[in-house]
């Protein structure tokens, strides 16, 4: 076994090791460009964007890429050493994992670890730096990649049955562990935490597995139907993203291996045809947490981004009234990052507060400590500030109607994608009257007009118009709306928090053009119709 700072990793075997493990390095395998025409699209009938793969790509990929700072924000900075090792899972596919042991005497509890989709465990700087915080923190740690992911064989499903066995074995692994603390037989002590993928996957296993006794989910999804089809609307970029991204985490572009065929078809028919396929529908649906809420009673500390545009803040809202609901043990974050480019700004000091957070509340329920974490804890941008509280919204906010018909209109009403005589987008202006903070989830109730077959709608609130100052990106909501004629728009927008002062402006913008979505290709414009539309904002005076 070797120190953390040191250079080598450990190639012997320990005498905790199993007959279904060994200390090696999966070799690389070798590229093939076959693969390359799933990802482009160039096969199929309906090509990917290539403007739009990039602009999905440039502003969001440092969620993937490895975020600076991630190391800080740990309360110990105890000893501890890793080795890495290659575990044969249920099935006899080998897992490449790293296991982290603190140097202070044990049995302690375990923590189990993945990682974010097109990562693997060491290279992807979050995860590493959680791992080795919970280490410092006394906590035995096993990272693993995923099944088809880098340094593991196997094919990946995207957390299908076969990645939640593979992490029902682990922790059958972690049992066997004379420095690993058990509550009895084949039942040790274990949490689990991580980001975006590995999130996911996290309750997943708590359904299935009640030895989990605490997850700490980070920038997931709570229904990933919504992420990827929110209203109707396919959100083409990130899945091109997300779809290259995993291609590349293999090391292996056969068509044959590493990614499950299916998980091509799905993203082909969708982009093809500007709609979830029902069998994608049925596989998003079992992965995920909203699917399987009436089984789930794992307490569960839940950290979502206000900027992430791939799993919105509204996902982890969702889930967390839905554990309240149910009595479930559950607090929630709200910071500033997500997948955006945002969470390379995360400061050290909101690193540190996230992280402790984590740890106290393992430190709760694996060790019985008498700590405990805020039910709510919100990062104030504005104010560069934490609030904490019992519940989100707080309870003094109440919904206020801002209605189109009394706004001032920035543009025409009736908008289209392509025309010579129609702009694509117009905005709706109101004045605030008074010092104000809106946080909880907007509610759109629109009236529009719809001259085509359908029309999809692209949605953002702003603070003095200015685009620095957006609530969310580009786009905060989409919508699809199905025609022709006179129809209703009514969803969520996602939640958000800002102050406004007297005399600022709110305003909102109607497009038919988006970089995150795929628009409407059978559309003859739409309409807005102001005197019966409104938008409903959660606020309070300042």
């Amino acid at each position: 076994m070797v120190s953390h700072n040191d250079a080598e990793q450990s190639r012997c075997r320990t005498s905790d090791e199993t007959p279904t493990e060994r200390v090696e390095t999966t070799a690389s395998e070798e590229f093939a460009p076959d693969r390359t025409r799933a990802i482009t699209g160039r096969s199929g009938s309906k090509g990917v964007d290539r403007r739009r793969f990039l602009q999905a790509t440039t502003g969001t990929a440092a969620v993937f890429a490895g975020i600076p700072g991630t190391a800080a924000g740990w309360r110990s900075q105890a000893s501890y050493s890793t080795s890495d090792r290659t575990i044969s899972s249920f099935d006899g596919t080998d897992l490449a994992t790293t296991l982290y042991t603190p140097d202070a005497g044990g049995p302690n509890p375990a923590i189990l670890m993945t990682h974010g989709w097109g990562e693997n465990r060491r290279l992807a700087s979050m995860t590493a730096s959680i791992a080795a915080g919970y280490a410092e923190n006394g906590y035995v740690v096993l990272a693993y990649d995923s099944r088809g992911a880098y340094g593991s064989d196997g094919i990946s499903a995207v957390n299908g049955p076969n990645e939640v066995a593979d992490a029902r074995h682990l922790i059958d692994w972690l049992a066997g562990r004379s420095d690993v603390e058990t509550d009895g037989q084949n039942d040790p002590k274990l949490g689990m935490d991580g980001i975006s993928y590995a999130a996911g996957l996290q309750p997943l296993v708590a359904v299935a597995d009640d030895r989990v006794n605490a997850i700490v989910p980070r920038i997931g999804w709570y229904d990933l139907t919504y992420s990827f089809v929110p209203n109707g609307v396919v959100k083409d970029s990130w899945l091109t993203f997300l779809l290259a991204a995993g291609v590349f985490q293999t090391l292996d572009f056969d068509p044959g291996t590493r990614v499950a065929d299916r998980i091509f078809e799905w993203y082909h028919d969708a982009i093809d045809t500007n709609r979830l396929p029902t069998d994608a529908e049925e596989g998003l649906e079992q992965r995920s947490l909203a699917s399987h809420i009436d089984r789930f009673d794992t307490p569960t500390l839940l950290i979502q981004g206000w900027d992430d545009t791939l799993f919105n803040p509204n996902e982890y809202l969702r889930a967390f009234h839905e554990l309240q609901a149910r009595d479930v043990e559950s607090a929630i974050v709200f910071y500033e990052g997500g997948h955006a480019i945002e969470e390379i700004l995360v400061s050290p000091d909101d690193r540190a507060y996230l992280n402790d957070l984590a740890v106290t509340w393992m430190d709760k329920h694996l060790r019985g400590e008498s700590t405990d974490v805020p039910t709510v804890s919100t990062y104030l941008k504005q104010r560069d500030e934490w609030r904490t509280g019992s519940q989100f919204p707080p309870a003094d906010v109440s919904m206020t109607a801002y209605s189109l018909e009394n706004a001032t209109e920035r543009g025409n009403p009736h908008i289209e994608r392509w025309s010579w005589f129609h702009d694509t987008e117009v905005t709706y202006e109101w004045h605030v009257g008074r010092d104000i903070e809106v946080v909880g989830t907007p509610e759109f109730d629109l009236a529009v007009d719809v001259a085509g077959p359908e029309a999809r709608l692209f949605f953002d609130i702003r603070h003095d118009g200015s685009d620095l100052d957006a609530i969310g990106k580009s786009v905060g909501e989409a919508a699809r709306v199905d025609g022709p004629g006179r129809q209703r728009v009514q969803f969520e927008f996602p939640v958000f928090q800002r102050f406004f002062s007297a005399g600022d402006t709110l305003s909102l913008r109607i497009s038919t053009e988006s970089l995150l979505f795929e628009e409407s290709t059978h559309t003859d414009g739409v309409t807005v119709l102001p005197s019966q539309s409104e938008i409903r904002l959660p606020q309070r005076p300042q």
